[in-house]
């Protein structure tokens, strides 16, 4: 098979645990790119904080950000997939977060918004290079003011998310997609978003099949990806449920694992 697309999670697959592109990866992926592959970078993060990926590119290359909430170009900016909550269950989720006493994130298409400001909120700025935060303590306050709700993102302690996480998907029963991205993160997106979805229209826009496609990833969020890809491939630090569901197993993302993917699959 040979392989037109490769789509890889950012944090915890593509770069290693200090946030950084190995050269080994560097370069990798950079000869995949002048082989003609489309590499699309598919994260939790906005597309402000990639890039690192995106300067790698002398091309326009896709990036799915938002946890597949939106797609972007990286050289353009050009918006290639967009889709927004439904308002009164991205109420729901916020004001049960107010109760809660959680700190939280909203992204309305390209802006950022919180409930507080606050150490978590501020360390959670201090990733999105460039944008301004606003604060809002009531979502009907800013409903006219944007185009619609991205993502909303509760911050809080790992062993707490992984509790909301199973709360939350019982109490919203399939309205919303309630995932995690990072151990101390639990965002909400549409259900008509995600990475799988997104790179479903990516591949509909540069016209390659699924089966042509190889997606890497490590965590909860990267499931629709890895299962909707032709060939989905697990990171050695990924939990044990996601290599099960996974075709092949690859080394962790401390030691160049999307690297070497593509070396022996596409290269």
């Amino acid at each position: 098979m040979k392989y037109k697309l490769i789509a890889s999670d950012m944090d915890g697959t593509l770069v290693n645990d200090r946030s950084e592109l190995t050269e080994r990866t560097k370069s990798t992926i950079r000869k995949a790119v002048a082989a003609g592959v489309l590499f699309v970078t598919a994260t939790g993060r906005p597309l402000s904080n990639v890039q690192i990926v995106n300067e790698l590119f002398e091309k326009d290359m896709p990036f799915i950000v938002f946890n597949g909430a939106a797609a972007y170009m990286g050289k353009s900016e050009k918006l290639l997939f967009e889709r927004f909550l439904e308002f009164d269950l991205t109420k729901e989720a916020f004001d049960i977060g107010q109760k809660l006493g959680l700190a939280q994130i909203v992204w309305t298409g390209p802006r950022l918004w919180a409930n507080r400001n606050c150490e978590a909120t501020a360390i959670y700025h201090g990733y999105c290079k460039g944008l301004d935060l606003s604060i809002t303590t009531d979502l009907a306050e800013i409903k006219d003011e944007v185009k619609g709700i991205s993502k909303v993102l509760w911050i809080e302690d790992p062993a707490k998310v992984k509790e909301l996480s199973v709360e939350m998907n019982k109490h919203f029963n399939g309205k919303l997609k309630c995932v995690s991205s990072m151990p101390h993160f639990l965002e909400f997106i549409s259900n008509d978003a995600g990475k799988g979805t997104a790179l479903e229209e990516i591949g509909k826009i540069f016209n390659i099949n699924k089966s042509e496609m190889i997606a890497i990833g490590d965590s909860y969020n990267d499931i629709c990806m890895l299962k909707y890809a032709g060939f989905g491939v697990a990171m050695e630090n990924a939990p044990e449920d996601i290599k099960e569901l996974c075709d092949y197993v690859t080394l962790s993302n401390n030691n160049n694992g999307v690297a070497a993917v593509i070396e022996e699959f596409v290269l």
